[in-house]
Formats: C-alpha cells, sequence, structure tokens
C-alpha cells in the first residue's frame, strides 16, 4: 500500500531499475517499472539455446567481492547463495602453445598479498620488478588527459607487465584496450578492488544463468514489493509541459499522464535515454559504446575436455578472444570464449566468428580433440558504454539532470559513479539517486 497518491514510473528493468524501484518501493510510493522488452535484468539476462538445451548468456559477467550494491540487489533478490564466493584472486593466464602461469593470491589483505603474488610469477625477474612498480604507481592518481595506454608507457610496463597484468585486467573492467580506456577511471576501480581484504578482490563466479539469478526472481519480488511491473512497454515519447515530463507516450501509442507530483526515473541507457530528449541533444549523447562476443563451445561426450586451469583464464595475446570461462560446476567440456571491444567481430556472420573461436582453440590448446566442438555466438553490440578520455566531463551525477525536465530523474551505468560500466556501477547509480531523490 502506498502513503501517499505520488507515482514514480522508473524506465527499465534492469540492474539500475530494479534497485531503483524497490528503494521507491520502500518509501511507499507507487512505483510502475516499464521495460521495454519481455523480461526482466537488462543487459544480465540470458535466451533460450535449442541446439544447446539451456539458456545462454548474452555475456559471462563475473562479480568480485566489493561489489556491495550488486550484493545487496541479489539479496532482495533471494539469488546472492548462488554464486562461488572465491576468498581471494586467483587468475590463470595462458599463451598459444600451452604455456601458462597462475597469479594467486594469499587471504592477506591484497595490499600484502599482491606484491608476494607478483614476485612469485614464473618471468624473469627484471620483470617482475617493474611490474611491482606498477603496483605501487595506482596508489598515485593519472592526469585526465593520460590513456591507460600513455599510463602504461609513462610507467615503463612495456611487454610483460601490460600482456600479463594490466592488458588482461583493462579488458575485463573497461572492455576496451588501454589505448581506449581513462586511466584514472581504471586505477580508481582497481585501487577499490584491491586496497582491502583478500575477499573484496576475489571473483564471484554465477552458478547459473543470469536470467535465473535477476531477470526471473525480480518480476516476484517487485510484486511482493506493491510494485507493479509492465514488460513489453516500450518508452517511445517525452510530451514536455511547463519544465516537466507531463506524459510518457509508450510504443502502441497509448499515453500515460503524469500529475504535478509524479516522477519519471530513467534507468534507460544513454543512447535510450537520448532518443527521448526533448529538444537539442544532451553532453551524454556523445559517449561511445562497446561490445562483448562470446562464444560458447561444447566438445563431444567421448572428447578429453580442456585442461582446467580454473574458472577465468586470461589468454595472453588472445586474438580474437581474451577470456576462456568457466561457469562453477559446469562439465569440463563446457567453457565460453570472451571477446571484449574487439571490434573485427563488426559484419562478420555467426559461422565466421564460430570458425575463429575454433582456430584459436588449436593453437592456445594443440594436441585436444576438437575436431567436432560445437560453438555457439552471442553478440552484444552496446555492453558498455568507453570510459574513455573526456567521458567524465558528459557522465552526469545520478539523479536529476541539470538542464532537463523538473521531475525527471536519472540512474545507470554510464552516469557518474566514479566506476566504468559495471553491474556494482548500476547498482550504485540507483543508491546515488535515491540519495538524492524529494
Amino acid at each position: 500500500m502506498t502513503a501517499n497518491g505520488r507515482r514514480v514510473f522508473v524506465l527499465g528493468g534492469g540492474v539500475a531499475g530494479l534497485a531503483a524501484a524497490f528503494g521507491l518501493a520502500r518509501r511507499s510510493l507507487a512505483v510502475h517499472v516499464l521495460e521495454s522488452r519481455g523480461w526482466l535484468g537488462g543487459r544480465a539476462f540470458s535466451s533460450p539455446d535449442k541446439e544447446r538445451g539451456e539458456a545462454l548468456d548474452n555475456g559471462p559477467h563475473v562479480m568480485l567481492g566489493c561489489y556491495r550494491a550488486m550484493r545487496d540487489l541479489l539479496r532482495e533478490l533471494g539469488t546472492e547463495g548462488e554464486f562461488q564466493q572465491d576468498r581471494s584472486l586467483t587468475l590463470a593466464y595462458r599463451t598459444a602453445g600451452a604455456v601458462t602461469m597462475r597469479l594467486s593470491l594469499s587471504r592477506l589483505p591484497v595490499p600484502l598479498a599482491m606484491p608476494w603474488a607478483l614476485l612469485r610469477l614464473p618471468v624473469p625477474f627484471a620483470d617482475r620488478m617493474r611490474a611491482f612498480r606498477g603496483m605501487l604507481a595506482t596508489l598515485r592518481r593519472a592526469p585526465a588527459e593520460w590513456t591507460l595506454g600513455d599510463w602504461l608507457r609513462r610507467r615503463g610496463q612495456a611487454g610483460m607487465p601490460d600482456e600479463m597484468l594490466w592488458r588482461p585486467l583493462c579488458r575485463a573492467i573497461m572492455n576496451v584496450e588501454p589505448e581506449e580506456a581513462a586511466a584514472e577511471d581504471f586505477l580508481c576501480t582497481l585501487r577499490e578492488a584491491f586496497a582491502g581484504s583478500a575477499a573484496k578482490g576475489a571473483f564471484w563466479l554465477p552458478r547459473r544463468p543470469w536470467r535465473e539469478l535477476v531477470g526471473d526472481p525480480a518480476l516476484p519480488a517487485l510484486q511482493r514489493a506493491g510494485v507493479t511491473v509492465r514488460t513489453g512497454a516500450r518508452v517511445a515519447a517525452f510530451e514536455p509541459r511547463d519544465g516537466r515530463i507531463a506524459a510518457l507516450v509508450l510504443g502502441d501509442g497509448e499515453r500515460i499522464e503524469l500529475g504535478r507530483d509524479d516522477a519519471v526515473v530513467s534507468a534507460l541507457p544513454w543512447f535510450a535515454l537520448a532518443a527521448l530528449w526533448p529538444g537539442a541533444a544532451p553532453p551524454f549523447a556523445t559517449l561511445r559504446s562497446s561490445p562483448i562476443v562470446t562464444a560458447y563451445c561444447e566438445q563431444s561426450p567421448t572428447a578429453r575436455p580442456l585442461p582446467d586451469d580454473g574458472p577465468v583464464v586470461a589468454l595472453v595475446g588472445g586474438d580474437p578472444f581474451h577470456f576462456l570461462i568457466r561457469r562453477p560446476g559446469d562439465d569440463r567440456r563446457r567453457f565460453a570464449l570472451l571477446a571484449g571491444g574487439n571490434r573485427s567481430f563488426d559484419g562478420q556472420t555467426v559461422a565466421t566468428i564460430a570458425q575463429r573461436a575454433r582456430r584459436q582453440l588449436e593453437l592456445w590448446w594443440p594436441g585436444v580433440d576438437l575436431g567436432d566442438v560445437s560453438v555457439r555466438v552471442r553478440k552484444e553490440q552496446h555492453a558498455t558504454f568507453i570510459a574513455g578520455c573526456g567521458s567524465g566531463a558528459v557522465r552526469p551525477a545520478p539523479g536529476r539532470l541539470s538542464g532537463g525536465p523538473g521531475n525527471l530523474w536519472v540512474c545507470g551505468d554510464w552516469t557518474a559513479t566514479g566506476l566504468p560500466a559495471t553491474l556494482e556501477g548500476a547498482a550504485r547509480s540507483a543508491a546515488a539517486m535515491l540519495a538524492a531523490f524529494t
């Protein structure tokens, strides 16, 4: 039951929209979630695959222990326990020709454990020392105009430190190459993950498809909280009047009239909100997106499985794929190859991408029976925004937009959360919006 007649329409049922809806409902407001697609969860979703007979994620999202706001949302949904929650960070590396090594941190706080882990890597001592000095340099801020590529050059990190440490971390955190990523955004995220306990910097790996962790449990949880949910409800236009949004126009022509006290919370991606913006395009419309392409691979039941290097394996110098990821508990013959921000896939057919995946498997795992491996491809063209140099100037703070309609509030991973595009950034943006909401 609502304490008053004030309505809030949350546009978008992704992570930010769900976190916002729960928070608004706790204030006894009449909350309505409008989601354009037929399911909730936003970009953390899965779709059925008839050949595999299971749901495949649009990308194998991996969390870290420091994702406190995202964990709050999962707790609200009752699925926080559906993750393998590592106690410290372990990341395996594999190069073409099957050379492997592992970065393993102890359970000491990361600032104490990381130096020893770096110094134990089986690489030349001079390279280990350069990586160690680079890790110390992350404690200092970087100029706003530096890309991470600039930072790597100026901090003497070319060669092994770049290829083994920084480039894989940049791809995982920023979803682009270091030459496109803002150095300070990367370093800020790294400091948050690696500045505390071992568990804060450790992987949280989902045991089930993301749709089962977010989208499916969200609907009954929202309904229990008193939130009205409409899927297949695409907002096609705002009707502005007197400096506010007077009505929402849906794709089927339906108009939702807004009262003087009603509010709109946009949890849409930046490009979707920009398309609805009344008047000239807002500054955030200049943000660019980066894709994620995933090749879900399955060997035949009689094949010798790939070696189990761990659930997350960085493919050093990997081209076109950068990581191999396994879901905890899955058959070892099932795994995913992940490419973040690789534009070489643009315009390529699914068959071509699958063939490139098979070719890379043959190079990285020579001698393994891959003759009849099946490959299913998922492409997410707008997986993340690019947190590049200058992007901070156009990312608005979560909350009411300066110069925007007076009853419009925004949240989303693309807003100024202090993080790049992550599940945690999306959840934190909702918390920041709620703190400012009146």
